[in-house]
């Protein structure tokens, strides 16, 4: 595996925006570097291993998280100008559900795109582009595009998804080849990826989806193991992730030939598997006492919500406020409520209702070593140096 992406490498984007985390532990006014915005709670595809699978799988239905609600065209449009007057660096369009569900996320893209420099890039399962004609809006506006595939062939694809003849693997993969064409076409710089999440339910179609994709121009196939959110399991052990052994004797070999396969567009978020590995007390490398990393990178739900981060979409109680009643910057500005919602959460659950391998787990790890040696004007130094060095080498460097 590649133990160093230019993509996925969230502790050296961190280093890279070291000012900013700087300005962060003086206490000054910081907006985040990258927002994530779900357009859409709704999905059309029912993968069992969504992170927020809470607010749309039909097996959760009854429950107090389900909610299948698409972010209203006032608020969404309302925010996408009030984020145009802050220092917001990116946003990522995600979900919730499926971002291109939504019959105004045209509009907003095109308004971020024209009123300001905020970088954009979409997280989508690639299968309605053609709804809402986005094709060429994506491809003009957005730095990047991930679709999910998380399979090699069709049927596979189509069972693990519960797919229908509108939204299937062959139109999602047609999709994918109508983006690189107009990428061409257009002469874009949008770097256009695909993704698969290995589960012990697929991860036999490791080398598949690699042979699938050799020879397509995307830009890199990532694989990245998939994280049991703490809504999926029981009251007995919320923390169980997937056996060690499971990514040491059946994933860690098929990831190496994928690499070979793939060539330079081969990435994988190693850093995640490793901590799966180690499986240390079941910290997976949790030695931090606060989430620091959600100050920079939060989330707002399709139900307006502005929530400490992905992982807890749908809980109320680690929202910040909410869009319908207040606009982002002054939610954002409010740093006693997001001090009343962190310190529940680090001080006094200790992040016992938080999942393993959080979205801010790896930014967590350098932002609290930096502030414990805040006062060592060697490793600051040393930071700012790097930093330097990071302009250079990353790719994407606004999304941690």
């Amino acid at each position: 595996m590649s133990s160093e992406s230019k993509i996925f490498n969230p502790q050296s984007k961190v280093v890279y925006h070291i000012e900013t985390v700087l300005d962060y532990f003086k206490n000054k006014s910081v907006d985040p570097i990258n927002l994530e915005i779900d357009p859409s709670n709704a999905c059309n595809h029912s993968c069992p291993f969504c992170i927020s699978g809470h607010l749309h799988l039909n097996k959760f239905k009854g429950t107090e998280f389900f909610n299948r609600q698409m972010m209203h065209k006032d608020i969404l449009m309302n925010l996408v100008k009030d984020l145009s007057k802050t220092k917001v660096k990116s946003v990522s369009w995600t979900g919730g559900g499926e971002p291109t569900m939504n019959p105004n996320l045209k509009l907003a893209i095109k308004y971020l795109k024209e009123n300001s420099n905020i970088d954009m890039g979409m997280f989508s399962n690639g299968s309605m582009l053609t709804r809402f004609d986005l094709f060429e809006t994506v491809v003009d506006s957005l730095s990047w595009i991930r679709i999910s595939m998380d399979a090699g062939k069709a049927k596979s694809y189509d069972d693990l998804r519960i797919t229908n003849k509108s939204n299937n693997f062959k139109v999602v993969l047609d999709n994918i080849k109508k983006l690189i064409k107009i990428k061409k076409e257009r002469n874009s710089k949008i770097t256009i990826g695909v993704g698969f999440v290995v589960t012990q339910d697929n991860y036999e179609e490791v080398l598949d989806f690699a042979n699938l994709f050799k020879n397509l121009d995307v830009d890199y196939c990532q694989y990245k193991p998939e994280i049991i959110q703490i809504e999926r399991n029981g009251a007995s052990d919320k923390k169980q992730q997937i056996s060690p052994t499971f990514w040491a004797n059946k994933v860690i070999d098929l990831l190496d030939q994928a690499s070979e396969i793939l060539g330079e567009k081969f990435q994988c978020n190693s850093y995640k598997v490793q901590d799966l590995l180690v499986d240390k007390n079941k910290k997976y490398g949790r030695e931090y006492k606060e989430c620091i990393g959600s100050q920079l990178q939060p989330c707002i739900g399709a139900d307006g919500e502005v929530y400490v981060c992905t992982n807890h979409r749908g809980h109320k109680e680690r929202s910040y406020g909410s869009l319908y009643e207040k606009p982002f910057a002054e939610i954002w500005g409010d740093v006693a409520k997001r001090g009343c919602v962190m310190n529940q959460i680090e001080n006094k659950e200790k992040f016992s209702m938080c999942s393993q391998l959080c979205k801010p787990h790896e930014s967590n790890k350098i932002l609290w070593q930096i502030k414990n040696n805040l006062n060592d004007k060697k490793v600051i130094d040393n930071l700012k140096k790097k930093s330097k060095e990071m302009a250079k080498l990353l790719v994407h460097k606004n999304f941690i």
